[in-house]
């Protein structure tokens, strides 16, 4: 089958359950957030799962940012 797209092929195709595995939800100060292990405590937030517009204003929260948890 060929498909024809310009999307990232990310989009369209699933990722490996193993990536999945190292996810979790955490409520880092109050606020719940979809982060990825990268090392011993300090994770990496992927997505601001809360549903107040001001979490999404928060720098230190943000998609991308380290934060270590305990």
């Amino acid at each position: 089958m060929i498909l024809y797209t310009a999307m990232p092929s990310e989009w369209i195709y699933q990722a490996e359950p193993s990536e999945y595995a190292k996810q979790k939800v955490v409520n880092f100060e109050g606020i719940p957030l979809l982060v990825e292990l990268t090392s011993g405590s300090e994770y990496r937030v992927i997505q601001v799962m809360s549903t107040d517009p001001n979490d999404f204003m928060n720098e230190n929260i943000g998609p991308g940012v380290k934060i270590t948890l305990s």
